[in-house]
């Protein structure tokens, strides 16, 4: 083996321990969320179905205005988010509702459930703000709040009836444990950004290094000069086809069209498309594999990185994570990079059969001859 292949795979190795190792470092880094989240508690008193306190509330101001995540948290002690959400809504023995309002008191944001701990992206002007979360435990106190604040009065009787209010939180008192955060929307996506191209770096450190280590790495691969040229023809096809999507996404967006995802969906799948053109093209035209290397172990990678990003897309899609208010989101790169490699790896095999029949087809007529 060659001195600079060497090299090269210590290289990468030691890049990919140094990823590694700086990664545990990432996490302890206070997030924008972390530092700007304020928490309380509150004890309310329960007598005869009737919560007091029946409400609880913290300001905030805005500087400028723009689209704005606020996240909400309101949760009895003795739950998490995780147990909370397994809790139906009657089991609590109360319904809250969530309301963010102006300095004029005006109703900018409001949401209905048991226990709260959710988030939202709204347009906020500069100005003071109120968060209020407000308790109600039987129908009568959810119709006077909802026809107050939410809907006319025939929409709020109908919500009242629709609440089953057939459990209820026995005298006493009890504690909820309140968490609020306003973060501006470009603060919110900043950090999991990050987090979300560090994980792209290790990853694709780590899938050169496997691909280095046990199958391109191989010393003495040779090309022929019919091969080289094709791949030369490769890389125009795969340049162009992503150059003509870049453009035809530019137009998209200029037109207002390209707003059912984020802007790094479109362009990576310009970036898939150019690539899956020049492997696509090096395959057919027998440029991709060097002279005498076998293609099996590359058939049976392609299929393993396909099917481990098929499944990680899947299960982003169950947790509705690929498709956010209505956008697609980074997460379906996952599914990107599997349709990527099903395709490379449908066209290796196409490939081979095609190979095999035609060299079955020659046997036959040498021994016709």
């Amino acid at each position: 083996m060659k001195k600079s292949v060497i090299v090269k795979k210590i290289i990468l190795s030691v890049l990919f321990i140094l990823a590694l190792l700086l990664t545990p470092l990432l996490f302890m880094i206070k997030t924008p969320r972390e530092k700007n989240t304020s928490r309380w508690s509150s004890s309310i008193e329960i007598k005869d179905r009737t919560l007091s306190p029946q409400s609880n509330s913290i300001g905030f101001n805005i500087d400028k205005a723009g689209e704005y995540t606020l996240y909400f948290s309101m949760i009895p002690e003795g739950y998490d988010k995780d147990s909370i959400s397994k809790v139906k809504t009657p089991g609590l023995g109360f319904i809250t509702t969530v309301v963010v309002t102006d300095s004029s008191e005006n109703v900018v944001y409001s949401s209905t459930q048991g226990a709260i701990f959710l988030d939202t992206v709204i347009f906020l002007q500069p100005g003071d703000y109120k968060v209020t979360y407000y308790y109600h435990s039987n129908e009568d106190e959810f119709y006077d709040f909802a026809s107050t604040y939410i809907c006319g009065s025939k929409e709020a009787s109908q919500m009242a009836k629709d609440i089953n209010f057939a459990s209820f939180i026995e005298n006493g008192t009890t504690v909820f444990n309140y968490e609020f955060c306003c973060l501006s929307k470009e603060a919110g996506l900043f950090f999991p950004s990050i987090m979300l191209s560090w994980g792209m770096i290790v990853g694709l450190l780590g899938g050169i290094l496997v691909a280095e280590l046990f199958f391109f790495g191989k010393d003495g691969k040779k090309y022929d000069e019919r091969q080289i040229l094709e791949q030369g023809k490769a890389f125009k096809l795969g340049f162009f086809t992503m150059f003509v999507t870049v453009e035809a996404l530019i137009i998209l967006n200029l037109s207002g069209i390209a707003t059912i995802a984020d802007y790094p969906v479109f362009y990576q799948a310009a970036i898939f498309l150019g690539l899956m053109t020049y492997v696509i093209y090096c395959i057919w035209t027998e440029s991709y594999f060097a002279i005498n290397e076998k293609s099996t172990r590359v058939l049976i990678f392609f299929a393993f990185i396909a099917v481990l990003n098929l499944v990680i897309g899947i299960v982003n899609l169950i947790h509705g994570q690929i498709i956010v208010d209505g956008r697609i989101t980074f997460r379906i790169m996952n599914l990107y990079c599997a349709i990527l490699f099903i395709v490379i790896f449908a066209v290796l095999l196409l490939k081979r059969i095609v190979n095999s029949k035609k060299s079955s087809s020659d046997d036959d007529d040498e021994e016709d001859d």
